[in-house]
C-alpha cells in the first residue's frame, strides 16, 4: 500500500464507519417511533444491521473506547458514537502507521523483551478468541439450524471480536517468528 496508508485506512474506513453510523441513528429513531409494535424487539436485518457491521468492522475501537462509554453511561445510545469515531479514526491511523513504517518488522535491541511479550500477547489473543467463538459455537449449535440471514448476521456479531483476536494473535506470532529468525543469525 505504500506510505499512504496512514491517510488512506482512516480515511475510507472513517467514511463507511460514518455511513453505517448514520444508518444506525436513522434506524433507531424509526425503532423509538414503533414503540411496542414489535414483540420481540426490532428485527434485525434491516435496523440493527448497520449497528453489527460497525462493531464487525471496529471491534479494537469499541475495546479501546469502552472504559469513557462505561464512565459515560453511553454504551446503549447515540450517542456512544461520538466517543467512538474519533476512537475508530485512530485505530485505522495507527493500523495505516504500522503498515507504513511496517512495525512488524523486529528491531534487533531489545529482542528478548519483545520476542515474549509478543508470545504472551498472542497465546492471550488466541485464548481470548477461542473462548468467543466456543460461545458463538454453542449458540448456533442451540438455534442456527438453517442459514437465515438474520442468524447469519447474529454470529457475525457474536464472531467479530473473535476474528479481531485471531488476526492480532497472528501478528504477535508474526513478530515473534521475526525476532526468533534474527536471534538465530546474531
Amino acid at each position: 500500500m505504500g506510505k499512504k496508508s496512514r491517510l488512506i485506512l482512516p480515511i475510507v474506513l472513517g467514511v463507511l464507519s460514518a455511513s453505517l453510523m448514520v444508518w444506525d441513528i436513522y434506524n433507531q429513531r424509526v425503532i423509538s417511533s414503533m414503540g411496542m409494535a414489535w414483540d420481540t424487539g426490532a428485527p434485525l436485518w434491516p435496523y440493527q444491521t448497520p449497528d453489527t457491521l460497525f462493531l464487525a468492522l471496529n471491534t479494537p475501537a469499541f475495546v479501546l473506547a469502552f472504559p469513557a462509554l462505561y464512565l459515560l453511561h453511553s454504551i446503549h445510545s447515540s450517542i456512544h458514537y461520538v466517543v467512538l469515531f474519533p476512537c475508530v479514526i485512530l485505530w485505522w491511523w495507527f493500523v495505516g502507521i504500522v503498515l507504513d513504517r511496517r512495525l512488524l518488522q523486529p528491531a534487533v535491541r531489545k529482542r528478548w523483551t519483545r520476542f515474549v511479550m509478543s508470545s504472551l500477547l498472542a497465546i492471550i489473543f488466541f485464548i481470548l478468541g477461542v473462548s468467543g467463538s466456543w460461545d458463538t459455537f454453542r449458540w448456533w449449535q442451540t438455534y442456527g439450524d438453517s442459514f437465515l440471514s438474520w442468524r447469519i448476521l447474529i454470529v457475525l456479531r457474536s464472531l467479530a471480536p473473535s476474528i479481531w483476536c485471531y488476526i492480532l494473535s497472528f501478528a504477535c506470532v508474526l513478530f515473534a517468528v521475526r525476532l526468533a529468525k534474527i536471534k538465530r543469525t546474531i
